[in-house]
């Protein structure tokens, strides 16, 4: 499986892999309006997926499986993503020059941009835009690349659960995909994806990746640490982080608890993530020099903890709101609207990714 199939035009089910959770999503496209046909979700199996990589496939593949059957999915076709610290996204500018050229460049120059050798990853790049620079016509280039091994994984998960893999694509961008038009200001508008394992920054202009950046903090850490402090189960403490409200100015806080007790013990773990992102945006000023960024979008199942928004509003300096997906019809009768905006940070990368597979962006 090669991430060039990043731009593979496909209709596949969108397949989002985490080691919390595993979602299916089917959309249609009729009369140019995208429509939600089916949603199906699971927990991952514990320990089946650590560091982005799926280290039991026959579990993940059973699980699809499982989820398939219920849902009642038909299509035979997949598309999933990977994200965190295992998708490496660079933004470089080389001399303008032919596309051949260009292809020769990045292939032979990649290794100074990515941490492993060329030859262990699967690597992709897309041109952007020319621009002038020092007087001289340059190309912007997106550069993506993830190592062969991890790729390999998705792919035997996914065969062995009886679907086609036609694509890979990176988890920030089916996300930025699944927002819309609210990723396309021509500001600089920062993404904020907190999944299982890694927080994923992500600063666009124009609906363009900037700068990327992953921080080894996601909302399984948060489980983890309410799991140790209350002595519950990691089921118990993810279901437990969904509920959390954190304290801010002028908020109510939680009546239960045990929520409130959750709150209590991971506030040292909000602190560094809050402090992350702060460091992350700094550097993007000092390396990029450009205006300040004024917005930022929430996603992933971080984004459920209640005042987040607020919270990361206050510290960032930001004018912060949680992303929503939901911009398709769907069967209310099957899925209400109240259970797909109360879910819909966990589903927009599957979302993004089905959305893929309809309009093939």
């Amino acid at each position: 499986m090669n991430i060039r199939d990043l731009f593979n035009r496909e209709r596949p089910i969108g397949i989002d892999i985490t080691n919390e959770a595993i979602i299916l999503v089917e959309m249609s496209k009729k009369k140019g309006e995208l429509e939600l046909v089916n949603l199906g979700m699971a927990p991952t199996p514990v320990g089946a997926v650590r560091d982005g990589e799926i280290v039991d496939p026959t579990q993940v593949a059973a699980t699809i499986q499982e989820i398939m059957a219920v849902e009642g999915f038909k299509c035979r076709k997949a598309i999933t993503a990977v994200s965190g610290q295992a998708a490496i996204i660079r933004t470089i500018k080389f001399p303008a020059m032919s596309p051949k050229e260009l292809r020769e460049v990045v292939l032979a120059e990649a290794e100074r941009y990515i941490p492993f050798a060329v030859s262990d990853v699967n690597l992709d790049f897309q041109a952007l835009a020319t621009v002038e620079e020092d007087g001289a016509q340059k190309t912007e280039v997106l550069l993506v690349a993830a190592q062969k091994q991890l790729i390999s994984s998705y792919l035997e998960a996914i065969t062995v659960a009886g679907l086609e893999l036609v694509a890979v694509d990176v988890a920030s961008f089916a996300v930025a995909r699944a927002l819309g038009p609210a990723m396309d200001s021509p500001e600089p508008v920062v993404l904020v994806l907190i999944r299982g394992e890694t927080t994923d920054i992500n600063v666009m202009k124009d609906g363009v990746p900037r700068f990327s950046r992953s921080i080894p903090i996601g909302s399984a850490t948060f489980a983890q640490v309410i799991a140790t402090g209350l002595n519950v189960s990691l089921e118990e403490a993810i279901a437990i982080h969904d509920r959390l409200v954190l304290p801010v100015a002028g908020a109510e806080p939680s009546d239960d608890p045990l929520v409130e007790q959750a709150a209590t013990e991971i506030r040292s773990t909000l602190r560094e993530l809050t402090t992350e992102i702060q460091r992350s945006l700094e550097y993007f000023h000092q390396s990029q020099g450009v205006e300040k960024i004024g917005h930022a979008i929430l996603s992933g199942r971080g984004a459920k903890m209640k005042h987040l928004d607020k919270h990361l509003a206050t510290y960032l300096g930001l004018n912060v709101e949680i992303g929503n997906p939901v911009g398709f019809r769907f069967d209310e009768t099957r899925y209400p609207a109240e259970f797909l905006v109360e879910q819909a940070p966990i589903l927009a990368t599957a979302i993004g990714l089905a959305r893929r597979g309809v309009e093939g962006t």
